[in-house]
């Protein structure tokens, strides 16, 4: 394969993608079906913090770079500013892909598939007047009457930021500082947890042109969530909505490895590239994880079992000196 870094000088475009250790089984299934269709577009990945040893070992067998720390972690100190979250690093650090190596560039969260390549959308977003064009809408970004406020002054939609397409121009560092110094002013606003409702008010605020990804290619969906309803058409390989429009991807947004709806497709992909062995061994694993998952939530729910776990979590936690949930994946 062609090194990134040259491609990146002849062509400024390439991709980047969200991830780290913890999330390293979700990044297998996108990697593996994003090089599946796009074998030389440049991928960047984004550190979601500083634990991404295991991350790092992948870069030559799939041809990534990873984003250095410092300018990974650039616009850290936002999460807590406009979303109370004090935490190092994590969805704030998408942000970052306006001070990379890239002019156009497409951004996923790490839980999603690829289903198509991207070459052509690329150059019809390379055509076009828009700044940020977007895979999927979203209701939850503003409360109500917060939503009714933007959509009257801006005449914007919602959209899922776990992918969208943008140019490093878009956006300028004072002008996500702007949306910051004002977004924190009102961030009760915001809808839910984490970047999402920032972003899409970042991007209304400073007047970014934005439109949905089926206005510059009228076949493609409009809601690549998993849980929506689709089938694979084992004509072309493609996957259609009910109005035969095509997913570009497969969004687990929300969902948690190894408890995801339609495993059968993320196993699909995840296996990408494995022998037959190695494809059984990964299978029998994965389902003797999403057993034990589904079997902890399942005693969790009972009055005699689900103390009894809390404890024993707790105790483990205190003993490892750890916090919170217990490491991805289960």
């Amino acid at each position: 394969m062609s090194d990134p870094e040259q491609i990146v000088d002849e062509k400024s475009i390439g991709v980047y993608c969200l991830a780290n250790d913890e999330a390293l089984e979700w990044f297998q299934a996108f990697v593996r079906s994003f090089r599946k269709f796009n074998p030389v577009l440049p991928l960047t990945v984004i550190p979601y913090n500083a634990d991404v040893f295991k991350l790092a070992a992948l870069r030559a067998e799939f041809n990534f770079t990873l984003m250095d720390q410092a300018t990974a972690a650039w616009f850290d100190a936002i999460a807590d500013r406009v979303a109370g979250q004090n935490i190092s690093g994590g969805t704030f650090r998408k942000l970052s892909c306006f001070l990379g190596g890239y002019d156009s560039f497409m951004f996923f969260d790490s839980d999603i598939v690829v289903t198509m390549p991207f070459d052509g959308l690329m150059a019809a977003f390379d055509q076009s007047p828009y700044d940020v064009v977007y895979f999927d809408t979203d209701m939850m970004v503003f409360k109500p009457e917060f939503a009714r406020e933007m959509m009257a002054k801006y005449n914007a939609f919602g959209f899922n930021s776990g992918a969208f397409m943008s140019r490093k121009t878009a956006i300028s560092e004072v002008e996500i500082l702007a949306a910051v110094a004002s977004g924190e002013k009102i961030r009760e606003d915001f809808a839910c947890w984490g970047e999402q409702p920032f972003l899409n008010y970042l991007f209304q605020v400073s007047r970014c042109r934005m439109t949905h990804v089926n206005r510059l290619a009228p076949e493609l969906t409009f809601k690549p969530k998993s849980w929506m309803p689709f089938r694979h058409d084992s004509t072309n390989g493609s996957f259609l909505d009910p109005e035969l429009g095509r997913l570009p991807l497969i969004h687990w947004a929300g969902d948690e490895y190894p408890t995801m709806t339609r495993k059968e497709i993320f196993l699909e992909f995840r296996t990408f590239g494995m022998s037959d062995a190695e494809r059984a061994s990964y299978r029998r694993e994965f389902y003797f994880r999403r057993f034990r998952k589904h079997l902890k939530h399942t005693l969790l729910k009972t009055r005699l079992f689900g103390g009894w776990l809390e404890r024993r979590e707790a105790a483990s936690a205190k003993n490892t000196g750890e916090s919170g949930p217990p490491p991805f994946p289960e």
